[in-house]
């Protein structure tokens, strides 16, 4: 789907989700901004913007959006540097945690473009199949939010700010909290000569299954029959900076199974 933004958009950051959506919506993007000229013109100079350190350009250049992707933490500092834009554009953020309001001294027009996906500059996504989930604060401003989301992804959603943070719980167990079990497997194996690479086929059957008959159905392992006698032999042999998170997990298993 394509769309058009009068006044064009005006991208604010240069991290993981700016770099992904900036590539994603060019040309549409002019501008680049960020606190480092370095950086703004990196990302700029890769998708033909102009890169910009200095946030007051924002209200002489009259975008038609501002596309705000930068860190929870530096949120409200940028706002305040950037103050009020009286052409009244419409301002977005990308965070799953932080409430459009946040957006009000640049615009009364707010809204929120939240890709539920990991992004790390240098490794490929298929944007096509990040799910987006928006929300604004007025009506006919959440059909151009949707315009831009659809013009690179298939699947555009709408979701308030407490949806919202329950979809961003989800993604930090579902990304977040699997990586850092997959860096222990990593390190388990590496001490015993193996490769991460020899638990990718379980990996993958895992998801799958889960997806196939859901997560409880395909549940095994020793917590699921309720062997004690495995776990705390497990338990034992593991080095004690992984032997709290074995047990809390064994236990979250045994709990759910009401064994």
């Amino acid at each position: 789907m394509s769309f058009d933004v009068c006044g064009g958009i005006a991208l604010v950051g240069t991290g993981n989700v700016a770099s992904h959506l900036a590539h994603a919506l060019a040309p549409q993007i002019k501008w680049v901004f960020s606190r480092s000229f370095d950086h703004a013109r990196g990302l700029a100079d890769d998708i033909g913007a102009e890169p910009y350190s200095d946030f007051g350009m924002l209200a002489r250049i009259r975008p038609g959006v501002v596309l705000v992707s930068i860190a929870d933490r530096a949120l409200a500092d940028v706002v305040a540097v950037i103050g009020n834009l009286d052409c009244e554009p419409l301002v977005l953020h990308t965070s799953g945690t932080m409430p459009k309001e946040v957006l009000e001294p640049l615009s009364p027009r707010t809204g929120i473009l939240y890709p539920l996906q990991t992004f790390s500059k240098g490794v490929d996504v298929d944007m096509s199949r990040v799910p987006f989930f928006n929300e604004a604060a007025r009506e006919d401003d959440l059909t151009l939010i949707d315009a831009i989301a659809a013009s690179i992804s298939t699947s555009v959603h709408h979701a308030d700010a407490t949806h919202r943070q329950a979809l961003h719980v989800a993604g930090v167990f579902t990304s977040n909290f699997t990586n850092v079990l997959l860096e222990c497997v990593d390190s388990i194996l590496g001490e015993a000569g193996y490769s991460l690479g020899v638990v990718r086929p379980l990996l993958e059957a895992t998801v799958n299954k889960a997806y196939e008959v859901g997560p409880h159905a395909a549940q095994t392992g020793p917590a699921r029959r309720g062997d004690s006698a495995v776990i705390e032999k497990h338990v034992a042999w593991l080095p004690d900076r992984y032997k709290n998170v074995y047990r809390v997990l064994s236990d979250l298993i045994i709990k759910n199974h009401n064994l």
